[in-house]
């Protein structure tokens, strides 16, 4: 039985293409964005796709990477809640 190996995404992310995620996201949208957690990092994935013509999985890969950075973050209005704002950061 084969071993499954795991992927690190982190290790895939080229530092030229995470600074053009950044700058992209940075100037196409205002500084936050009201919405709930899922719908908001939808928009940011399919807009990457968009802008930078990646695969899809590669644009959410590339949204995992700018909030585990700190570049953009997801702050909820109250615990609990579905709503809350995504923030975008220009210096984490």
């Amino acid at each position: 039985m084969k071993k499954k190996r795991k992927t690190n995404w982190d290790d895939q992310i080229d530092a030229e293409k995470m600074s053009a995620a950044h700058h992209l996201v940075s100037n196409g949208f205002p500084s936050a964005i009201r919405d709930t957690y899922l719908r908001g990092k939808t928009e940011f994935r399919d807009f990457l796709y968009d802008k930078m013509g990646c695969s899809l999985l590669e644009a959410e890969i590339l949204v995992d990477a700018l909030e585990k950075d700190g570049k953009i973050e997801f702050r909820r209005f109250r615990k609990g809640m579905r709503y809350g704002t995504w923030e975008i950061h220009s210096n984490p």
